[in-house]
């Protein structure tokens, strides 16, 4: 049998909506390409090698010298003496024709030595990135359990409504029976026939307004968890008894360090402390080593060479810029501040919000368990009055819409709670019970 037709529990609903959702799948694309940039930052602690040539070829000689015949004068070296030489050396006329063609290769290793901390720095903020990437994505893993359980439980609890409607459809019906038996032997009024049928008529509007509301439901359902839509589809649990809140609490202060947001808020002041350092590194002194390997082909003769080289660059008339680059930085760091400040005072709130809500709701659960209970006698009591002739088909009616409704508010109270309680955990930085 196809996923899409089974029954499904809520363990089952949160780990295919983990793998099927699109909001997961992007948050690990990017924490993936962090990882990448995170490597290839890395690699700036080993020597660059690079590797270049070239080629040359001229249409004619670079180099053509043309010399006629001459006759040097021969002297003793004192300048004053060569005016009147009297021995000279022949020397014929030369023509030199050369360097019509250049071949050269060089390839040329640099490691930096002190690069201002730039290296070091940049390593320390690509892991910061795979860091907040990685927050990120536990932040999206937590949104999405939490809006899975919403669903669940609330697709649980239409669940557990229609089985009450249906069964207090079976109770009219049998008390539609016995009505129509008396008024077959003419001891009531048609009225009283027709207000059952009337009541009859309403729980069929409520089973369509149900059963529609119940397919849209597992439709977004089965959308959000990344499975095809099947009628067959449907939840396989039921809410029967709930833990109350300080079974889940948690300090303020303590959850606040669980939340992602959190860590996020303080990863970004990282980041721009080391955004601080990497400008300054940029005015710092610049150290590197390197060796070359040169190989020349020019004038019909092949020769390699060898080199080994240091360079030293030291930055000067940039500190002025710099120095309001740092300014800016510093700035930034202060903003990134302010804004943990503020974003953990509402999310501080939002704890505590959320844990109010949480103690309401449980509260709803013992007004609405009290409130079926005494409905359940109500009940009872104007069934027994009924059998006995004492009470009417109306009031005996009322009495039956009266617990049927507090069933209905018992079971939205039992769902609203474990909807909060998934709330309150993701709220606290937990995202299971």
């Amino acid at each position: 049998m196809p996923l899409s037709a089974q029954n499904i529990k809520l363990d089952s609903a949160k780990v295919l909506s983990l793998e099927n959702n699109k909001r997961i799948k992007d948050a690990l694309f990017k924490l993936k390409a962090s990882e990448k940039v995170k490597e290839s930052a890395f690699t700036n602690f080993f020597p660059k090698v690079e590797a270049s040539g070239f080629a040359l070829r001229s249409s004619d000689y670079l180099l053509d010298i043309q010399t006629p015949e001459m006759n040097l004068p021969i002297y003793d070296g004192n300048p004053a003496n060569l005016p009147n030489a009297t021995l000279f050396a022949y020397v014929p006329s030369l023509s030199i024709q050369s360097l019509d063609y250049v071949n050269t290769a060089m390839i040329t290793a640099t490691l930096p030595i002190y690069a201002g901390g730039r290296i070091r720095n940049g390593n320390n903020l690509a892991q910061l990135g795979v860091e907040i990437n990685q927050d990120q994505l536990n932040l999206s893993i937590d949104q999405i359990l939490t809006t899975t359980e919403g669903y669940y439980w609330s697709l649980v609890a239409l669940n557990e409504k229609k089985i009450t409607l249906y069964n207090y459809e079976k109770l009219l019906l049998r008390l539609q029976k016995e009505v129509q038996d008396y008024y077959d032997a003419g001891m009531i009024n048609k009225s009283d026939l027709l207000k059952v049928k009337l009541e009859l008529n309403k729980i069929e509007v409520n089973k369509l307004k149900l059963n529609n509301g119940i397919e849209m439901l597992k439709r977004v359902f089965c959308q959000h968890i990344g499975i095809r839509y099947n009628q067959s589809f449907n939840v396989n649990d039921s809410i029967v008894s709930v833990l109350p809140p300080e079974s889940y609490f948690l300090a303020t202060d303590s959850a606040l360090k669980n939340r992602n947001e959190y860590k996020m808020l303080n990863k970004v002041i990282e980041a721009e402390e080391l955004q601080k350092k990497m400008a300054l590194g940029e005015y710092l002194p610049q150290l590197a080593v390197g060796a070359s390997g040169l190989y020349l082909d020019a004038f019909e003769q092949n020769n390699s060479y060898g080199l080994a080289f240091a360079t030293l660059s030291i930055p000067i008339s940039d500190w002025w810029g710099g120095s309001k680059k740092l300014q800016e930085q510093d700035i930034k760091i202060k903003i990134a501040q302010n804004n943990l400040e503020d974003k953990s005072e509402l999310l501080k709130l939002q704890i505590t919000k959320a844990y109010k809500d949480l103690t309401i709701s449980y509260k709803q659960i013992e007004i609405a368990k009290k409130s079926l209970k005494q409905s359940l006698e109500y009940q009872k009591e104007l069934e027994d009055n009924y059998d006995a002739g004492l009470t009417s088909t109306s009031d005996l009616l009322e009495a039956k819409a009266l617990a049927q409704q507090a069933k209905d508010e018992f079971i939205d109270a039992k769902s609203q709670y474990k909807i909060k309680v998934a709330t309150y955990l993701l709220s606290v930085g937990k995202t299971t019970e």
